[in-house]
C-alpha cells in the first residue's frame, strides 16, 4: 500500500497484480486508490482514501491457508481499527516483542504503532479490516473530547515509544455498520471527498466506541447507555443540520420505542428528552442571534418552518423574543 504513513510490504508475498475483482468483495470506499493482489493462497483487495491529514483504509482478504502480511510503519501513529468480517481472529505482532494482540471478529480497537514492521497473521477464511489513522488533535475537537482512556496510546504516540499499544477492544455491531454504510453513501456522491464528511463519521465512531467501552467497564448500565447516546445524537443533529430534530427519529436509530427511551432519559437525567432538545436548540439559536444574523435566517437554521413558531419557542425557553435578545446582545458591541 503506497501511502504517506505506512506501506504494505509486498516483496515477501510474491503477488501477481492486475487480477479481476471477484463478486466476493465489495468496494467500501469508492473513489480511493485501490488494487487487488492475488495468488493461489490469498486474494487481497485494498482501498485507501486520504483527505488532508486523515487516512481511511480498507482491506478485504480471502485466504486458503495461514498467512502473514507485514506493514512498514513510517512514523508513530494511532489508528481506529475494525475487524468487520471473518470467523477467526487476526493476530498483530511486532519484531522482538513477545506479546500479540488478538483482534477478534466483529470488534474494534484503538492501536498505537511505532516506527516498525507490524505483522498480521490471518487464518483461512474471509476477513475485512476497516481502519482510520487518527491525528492526535482529532480527539479534542468538535465536541469529541473526553477520551481519557486513550491517554496511554496518546502518550505513547507523543513519546514515540518503540512498542505498540492497544486499548481494550469493543464490540462493533449494527450501529457501527450503519455508520460505515452512511460513509459509503456520502463517498459515492462526489468524486472529490470533503474532509468534513469523513471527519464527522469518524467522530460518530469515536462517540460510539467511547460509550461501548464505558459500558464494558461497568460505568454505564444498558439504560444509561441508551440515554447518553440519545443526548449525543440530538446534540450532533442540532449542531449539523437545519432540519427539525425529532425524538422519534433518534429513537428509531437506537431501535427503541420513543416513550421507553424518554423514560430511561428522565430516570438518568431528571428531565424529558424534549426538555433537553429544546435547551440545546435554544443554545444554538442564542449563538446564531449573537452573531447578528437576521431572525428569519436563524429560524430557518434551527428548523422552524415559520418565524412565528420560532419566536414563540425562543420566548418560552429564554423569556425574551429573538429581537429583544439581539438588542441586549449586540448593543454593547456597537458601542465599542
Amino acid at each position: 500500500m503506497q501511502t504517506a504513513s505506512f506501506k504494505l510490504v509486498e516483496a515477501e508475498m510474491d503477488f501477481v497484480s492486475k487480477s479481476t475483482l471477484t463478486k466476493s468483495f465489495q468496494q467500501r470506499l469508492p473513489g480511493s486508490r485501490s488494487r487487488l493482489l492475488c495468488n493461489q493462497q490469498i486474494s487481497l483487495f485494498e482501498e485507501y482514501l486520504e483527505t488532508g491529514n486523515l487516512e481511511s483504509y480498507c482491506y478485504q482478504l480471502e485466504v486458503s491457508c495461514p498467512i502473514t502480511i507485514r506493514f512498514d510503519i513510517r512514523g508513530p501513529q494511532t489508528h481506529l481499527l475494525y475487524h468487520l468480517a471473518g470467523r477467526t481472529p487476526i493476530r498483530y505482532s511486532q519484531p522482538k516483542v513477545e506479546e500479540q494482540f488478538v483482534f477478534r471478529p466483529q470488534h474494534g480497537a484503538f492501536f498505537y504503532a511505532p516506527v516498525t514492521v507490524i505483522a498480521l497473521k490471518f487464518e483461512p477464511g474471509r476477513h475485512h479490516i476497516q481502519g482510520f489513522t487518527l491525528p492526535l488533535d482529532l480527539l479534542h475537537i468538535g465536541g469529541v473530547a473526553g477520551f481519557e482512556y486513550l491517554a496511554s496510546l496518546i502518550a505513547a504516540h507523543k513519546g514515540k515509544l518503540a512498542q505498540y499499544r492497544v486499548s481494550l477492544d469493543f464490540a462493533a455491531m449494527e450501529q457501527t455498520r450503519r455508520i460505515f454504510t452512511e460513509l459509503t453513501t456520502e463517498l459515492n456522491k462526489k468524486p472529490l471527498i470533503p474532509k468534513s464528511i469523513i471527519l464527522r463519521k469518524i467522530q460518530d465512531l469515536l462517540l460510539l466506541s467511547k460509550n461501548k467501552m464505558l459500558k464494558a467497564q461497568g460505568l454505564l448500565s444498558h439504560q444509561d447507555h441508551l440515554a447518553l447516546q440519545a443526548r449525543e445524537l440530538i446534540s450532533k443533529r442540532i449542531a449539523e443540520t437545519e432540519d427539525k430534530v425529532l425524538i422519534r427519529d433518534v429513537a428509531a436509530i437506537l431501535h427503541i420505542e420513543k416513550d421507553q427511551l424518554n423514560k430511561y432519559h428522565k430516570e438518568r437525567y431528571g428531565e424529558t428528552l424534549s426538555q433537553f432538545l429544546n435547551r440545546a436548540l435554544a443554545d444554538k439559536a442564542r449563538r446564531l442571534l449573537a452573531q447578528g444574523l437576521r431572525v428569519q435566517i436563524v429560524s430557518d437554521l434551527c428548523g422552524f418552518g415559520q418565524i412565528s413558531s420560532f419566536t414563540r419557542f425562543f420566548k418560552n425557553e429564554t423569556g425574551l423574543s429573538p429581537t429583544a435578545f439581539q438588542q441586549l446582545t449586540l448593543i454593547p458591541k456597537n458601542r465599542r
